[in-house]
């Protein structure tokens, strides 16, 4: 008997590549011996409604961009799922393909999804939530997605920073107390990221991180508010150098985060909005998704 796949596709992901390749992914698959089942997204939380029934197929292909990896996997999790995933990255940024090593080439992405190597992988859960690879506040959380391509290119990791800075006198700071698996930390921070990935925003090792995707660990970075021109100088040098001055400049891995904040905190998951909220537990879950890729 053929073995049944899922081709979920996001029909609007990166202006609409998909279509060119469509028949070709179909053939693919066929090939592999599959019986391929195509379902194309109508509106946000599609996929993850979808994914109720992954546990009558035996390979999940997703097609899209980050935000549809995402909901993927949340499906997959309330479904009490396991059934593989593989991924064919579509979307502008495709940071997690990225991490994974899956090409963005599309006929080499779908050789991938039969040829792969199947890995587990760690999920991040956000109080009922899932993240993929990043859970972000402050700052730099909305300009890292506007920043144009050609300019992160150019710059690289700097293109991310100055961005921000350049919207410096409406950056808003946040009162923080941090509870994670080493401690207690607590101050004034422009911005949050906890993460899971070696790519961000389209950066690639935005902030020095090199992350292991099964080890249960989050990378988490967090910038206290600059007070002057000459902290935002330090800030500056140091993220050139990858090097950081704790005084500015906060790094750890935990394997779960409190935050809790005076003000309201606007957060976002994989470049999604993740809400407005005061506190949020977040907390790592180890090897919960298997995935197909080339390493890990």
């Amino acid at each position: 008997m053929l073995k049944r796949l899922l081709l979920i596709i996001n029909p609007t992901s990166g202006r609409g590549m998909i279509k060119d390749y469509l028949l070709l992914i179909i053939k693919e698959l066929s090939l592999a011996g599959y019986e391929v089942v195509v379902y194309p997204t109508k509106s946000k939380n599609d996929a993850t409604n979808k994914m109720k029934e992954a546990k009558s197929y035996d390979l999940i292909v997703a097609s899209g961009g980050d935000g549809t990896l995402n909901e993927v996997i949340t499906g997959l999790i309330k479904a009490n799922a396991n059934t593989p995933i593989a991924y064919i990255p579509t979307g502008t940024t495709n940071d997690f393909a990225t991490t994974l090593g899956i090409p963005k080439n599309i006929p080499r992405a779908v050789k991938l999804c039969t040829e792969g190597k199947i890995a587990p992988i760690d999920i991040g859960q956000f109080d009922e939530r899932y993240f993929t690879y990043v859970a972000a506040f402050g700052a730099f959380t909305d300009v890292a997605y506007e920043t144009p391509q050609p300019r992160k290119n150019m710059l690289g990791g700097l293109a991310y920073l100055i961005e921000g800075l350049l919207k410096l006198p409406a950056i808003q700071s946040y009162k923080c107390r941090i509870t994670y698996s080493g401690g207690v930390i607590e101050g004034d921070y422009i911005f949050g990221m906890i993460s899971n990935s070696d790519s961000v925003a389209g950066i690639k090792n935005a902030f020095g991180n090199h992350a292991d995707l099964s080890d249960g660990l989050f990378e988490v970075t967090l910038i206290r508010a600059p007070k002057n021109l000459l902290d935002i100088h330090r800030i500056l040098t140091d993220f050139l150098n990858t090097t950081y001055d704790p005084e500015y400049v906060v790094t750890l891995k935990t394997d779960r985060i409190t935050v809790e904040s005076e003000q309201d905190v606007k957060w976002t998951l994989d470049g999604e909005d993740g809400g407005v909220l005061k506190s949020v537990h977040i907390r790592s879950l180890q090897h919960r998704v298997q995935i197909c890729c080339p390493k890990l």
